[in-house]
């Protein structure tokens, strides 16, 4: 039979054991964990003034200041009533509105095409959908361009979601051009939940 102090100090042994291999990992842990990440730099939100889906002239500067902003730039070639992104913000909408976010959209579709999309979907969309024309220089997406959403090589407007703080700045890229978000469905459903 094993003597009771030999059966004790194998006893305290394992546990110290476990111990030192329990704080080790919580460290290794640590180390990985406990680099903040970097917040990406900030500046103000590019401003534009462009026609809604109603032939308004509308000044982006009006959403800024006030409350965050969600700013899309959805897919012209499907639609306003078609856009998957566009279809979730729509039904998100009040939602979005008691949590202090206003929506807006924008592509290069003319704000007759817009106002046909709206009319098909069968109700009015609860925030403004943007051409993305210049009023006083025709040029192809200009709006698209300031948000780094133009791939000149392929001539193509690209799509996005970008995030505005409530001080009307959102973070840029290493390239100077505002960040949109990497995933835009992830985003619209964090935004819902109020993170």
């Amino acid at each position: 039979m094993i003597p009771r102090r030999l059966l004790l100090l194998l006893m305290a042994g394992l546990f110290i054991l476990g111990l030192v291999v329990f704080r080790q990992h919580q460290l290794a842990h640590w180390r990985v964990s406990a680099a903040p990440a970097r917040a990406a730099p900030r500046q103000l939100a590019p401003r534009f003034e462009v026609a809604d889906h109603h032939r308004h002239v509308v000044k982006f500067e009006r959403f800024l200041g006030r409350q965050r902003v969600v700013l899309l730039f959805f897919d012209a070639e499907q639609g306003a009533a078609s856009d998957p992104h566009l279809q979730m913000l729509v039904r998100n909408f009040d939602t979005l509105k008691r949590a202090g976010i206003e929506v807006v959209a924008i592509s290069d579709a003319t704000p007759y095409a817009n106002l046909e999309a709206e009319k098909a979907a069968g109700y009015s969309f609860p925030f403004p959908l943007l051409t993305d024309i210049d009023l006083k220089i025709p040029a192809t997406s200009p709006v698209h361009r300031m948000y780094g959403l133009y791939d000149a090589k392929r001539e193509k407007s690209l799509n996005g979601l970008f995030l505005i703080a409530r001080d009307g700045t959102v973070p840029i890229g290493p390239q100077g051009s505002p960040l949109p978000v990497s995933n835009i469905e992830e985003t619209i459903r964090q935004l819902c939940q109020n993170k």
